[in-house]
């Protein structure tokens, strides 16, 4: 089951319409779940460990953060990180999946940490 959820943690998901690799910006939105959960020194070795990715060149931006309680029904406050990041198009992001860098973070530092990962990848609507 974990190799599983971290095989899918950062590759674009196809769907029935398949998107053309220069469709527009795409948006990689990554839910993460601690087996530490709620823990803020897991969370601060989560958000290091991917600091490093944030300079991959294929990236226009990345934000990684920790969850915002909120109030509403509608609000999912049960994870412990979040990252978006932002590519130029479907293309940059595959190879953003790919790049051995991002492979490397992935085994070595964030696969001992991770319980649950949620990946959401979106083209902005022109």
């Amino acid at each position: 089951m974990t190799f599983l959820i971290f095989s899918l943690m950062f590759t674009a998901v196809s769907s029935a319409e398949p998107v053309p690799p220069t469709a527009g910006r795409v948006h990689h939105v990554v839910i993460v779940w601690l087996k530490e959960h709620g823990n803020p020194e897991a969370r601060r070795q989560y958000i290091e460990a991917t600091q490093s990715l944030s300079k991959l060149p294929m990236l226009l931006s990345y934000q990684v953060g920790t969850v915002l309680p909120g109030k509403r029904d509608v609000v999912d406050s049960s994870y412990d990180v979040a990252i978006v990041a932002t590519f130029e198009n479907a293309q940059a992001l595959d190879e953003y999946s790919r790049h051995p860098d991002h492979d490397k973070v992935i085994d070595e530092k964030l696969k001992q940490l991770v319980d649950k990962v949620l990946v959401y990848d979106f083209v902005e609507a022109p």
